[in-house]
């Protein structure tokens, strides 16, 4: 399996048109080893393919192999109890993870803030634009409502950012899973399906760190520096995440109740365009999964 891993860690440091795919298959050869031959052993093959991983491609292997390697260490755990579900969740958030921890790295190590550089190459397109808009014959009312939409699309973009991370993250642990589920017969003969959206079920812990969370919002940072950045991703994050629980109980007590899917699917469709209604879905979510709503709905 190691070896496996050494050949598309060659190709994805070393062949571009082949890169990305081979990037998002690394991880399937660890995740094979580890269903096959249980996690401390995984971590030991690990260890190996991080060394073999600096040989082969010097600082770019060493930052990139870990990653992959403590994805696939995680999927394959979950993949071995037969709970593919989670094996994604945790993909997913040992690629987010590992993302803000290279942010730390970068900041403390070797003080490259990559928010601050977003933010100065921005502004230093400013005269630039300004310029432009000069020539344009535009008159200075108009370069001045130009240049503050233009920096109120640069505030924007950051506020984006952690809302991407998580889309791009959980897309990477979805292609894993695609990948590698051809695989998991072999390996794992009784695989159960992915869990149907309304049986998704978040872990208990998930409500103490949303209010860890809402506390760290508490803190004043400046926008757009790496701590604001940390509490802005972790919070609209855990927003989504608390969200989307509260929806996965709107379809499970239709169901229940054999209301019609159109009603959940209404309640999404009115969240998106009017957004207060979220509160109230979010409070659905936390309670559900602090108190078992779903219990007390069959108990009904």
């Amino acid at each position: 399996m190691m070896s496996i891993f050494s050949v598309m860690t060659l190709f994805y440091l070393y062949v571009p048109l082949l890169s990305i795919i081979f990037f998002l298959a690394a991880p399937i050869p660890i995740i094979l080893y580890t269903i096959r031959h249980g996690l401390k052993k995984g971590i030991a093959a690990g260890a190996i393919g991080i060394v073999i991983s600096f040989l082969i491609g010097s600082i770019n292997g060493l930052m990139t192999a870990p990653i992959l390697i403590a994805a696939g260490l995680g999927m394959g755990v979950f993949y071995s109890r037969r709970q593919p579900g989670n094996a994604i969740i945790t993909g997913a958030l040992i690629y987010l993870f590992s993302i803000l921890i290279s942010f730390v790295v970068s900041v403390q190590l070797f003080q490259i803030d990559i928010m601050n550089i977003a933010k100065e190459s921005i502004e230093q397109t400013m005269p630039m634009v300004e310029s432009t808009l000069k020539q344009s014959g535009a008159s200075e009312k108009d370069i001045a409502k130009q240049l503050k939409q233009f920096r109120e699309l640069q505030d924007t973009a950051l506020s984006a950012l952690p809302v991407a991370l998580l889309i791009g993250v959980t897309l990477m642990s979805f292609v894993n899973h695609w990948f590698v589920r051809p695989l998991l017969k072999r390996f794992v003969s009784d695989m159960p399906p992915l869990k149907k959206f309304k049986d998704m079920r978040l872990p208990k812990s998930m409500v103490w760190y949303y209010l860890l969370t809402l506390l760290l919002m508490l803190i004043q940072t400046e926008k757009g520096s790496f701590l604001w950045l940390v509490q802005s991703s972790a919070f609209k994050i855990l927003f989504i995440l608390v969200l989307i629980q509260g929806f996965s109980f709107l379809f499970y007590y239709c169901h229940e109740k054999n209301i019609s899917k159109a009603v959940p699917i209404f309640a999404v469709v009115l969240t998106v365009f009017f957004p207060p209604i979220g509160v109230i879905v979010r409070i659905i979510g936390i309670a559900d999964i602090g108190f078992d709503l779903r219990e007390k709905v069959k108990n009904k």
